[in-house]
């Protein structure tokens, strides 16, 4: 339902480069779902109850959340836009900006409390070498907050993809992302995130109609979480810790 490049294939990092550097260059204001994303993040990273952690995210944009995960320990922000990342470096010192290739960017091993990704690993040419490095970035123990679009969902939707096969766009299902996040990580909380498609079964489950007769008897809070809870949202979130 959606065009894919074999994982092993290398796409053009400048192609990749210009694409991100022109798609984060359109978005002035953060959307609803990322600003939801971003506070699931917060809050689990929150529960670790960690020390000043030294904190890496992957694929920072324009560095927006990395600025408010630096209210919890020291943080770096990796990403392939350059452009967003010169404008981050001026809007945010206080946090540590990289500009390059997360596979092959100069980043100390073993040294990070925490890493943060959301909605990247998708992007990534094959997910298991992504999962790789991360943990070979993060120290013994270290823990990991993850989100990524939920392929159910999102084969089940209705939409247009911008990038044209310019990147990949390797959607994961839960079952998918536990099998590559086992090799290095015991997982330690899972969930899915704001329900969501309008094609196929959930074209029903999520009908106006359907969840307006549900509504009268059950507080639409409840019915998303029940959603949320049996998988139905259109993000994945999975906190996990690399074991020792």
């Amino acid at each position: 339902m959606h065009e894919q490049k074999l994982a092993t294939e290398r796409f053009d990092l400048n192609v990749e480069r210009q694409f991100w550097n022109d798609w984060i260059g359109e978005w002035k204001t953060v959307d609803s779902s990322s600003v939801r994303r971003a506070g699931a993040v917060v809050a689990q990273l929150r529960s670790l109850n960690l020390e000043n952690p030294r904190i890496l995210e992957v694929g920072c944009g324009s560095g927006w959340l990395a600025a408010e995960l630096s209210r919890f320990g020291s943080v770096t922000g990796v990403d392939l836009a350059d452009e967003p990342i010169a404008a981050a470096k001026a809007k945010y010192p206080h946090v540590d900006f990289i500009a390059g290739d997360f596979q092959t960017v100069d980043l100390p091993a073993v040294h990070f409390d925490l890493a943060v990704s959301v909605e990247v690993i998708s992007v990534f040419h094959d997910p298991s070498l992504f999962v790789n490095r991360v943990a070979s970035l993060l120290r013994s123990g270290g823990y990991l907050i993850l989100t990524c679009p939920h392929k159910f969902v999102w084969d089940r939707t209705d939409f247009v993809r911008r990038s044209h096969g310019e990147i990949p766009l390797n959607w994961l299902n839960m079952g998918e992302l536990k099998r590559l996040l086992r090799n290095h990580f015991s997982l330690l909380h899972t969930e899915t995130m704001m329900p969501a498609g309008n094609l196929g079964v959930l074209r029903l489950i999520n009908s106006y109609r359907l969840n307006g007769l549900i509504k009268k008897v059950v507080p639409e809070p409840s019915i998303v979480g029940i959603k949320e809870r049996i998988g139905l949202g259109k993000t994945l979130l999975v906190v996990a810790q690399k074991r020792v």
